[in-house]
């Protein structure tokens, strides 16, 4: 999974802010996209394991899930939220 969210999605604090409204994420989900965006040392997916006290799985799973509900919001808002860059592993 490597460092998907960043890097597949030009974020900015105001993109960063409607997605988390918009999206209705779980408090995990917002910590884990937080940690990954703007927090250059938990960004490991073991790091956040450790840090939130949740399996790497878990972890996985609201990688997931969060990268789900953005490209559902963008279908929905296209101009609002730019295409996700697909990678290689997807």
């Amino acid at each position: 999974m490597g460092k998907v969210i960043k890097n597949q999605i030009p974020w900015t604090k105001v993109l960063y802010n409607e997605f988390v409204e918009d999206a209705i994420l779980t408090e995990l989900e917002k910590k884990v996209l937080y940690a990954r965006v703007w927090e250059k040392d938990k960004h490991t997916i073991l790091g956040m394991s450790i840090d939130f006290h949740v399996s790497k799985s878990t972890i996985n799973n609201c990688i997931s899930s969060i990268r789900s509900k953005y490209d559902y919001l963008h279908k929905l808002y296209p101009d609002k939220y730019p295409e996700r860059i697909q990678t290689k592993c997807e």
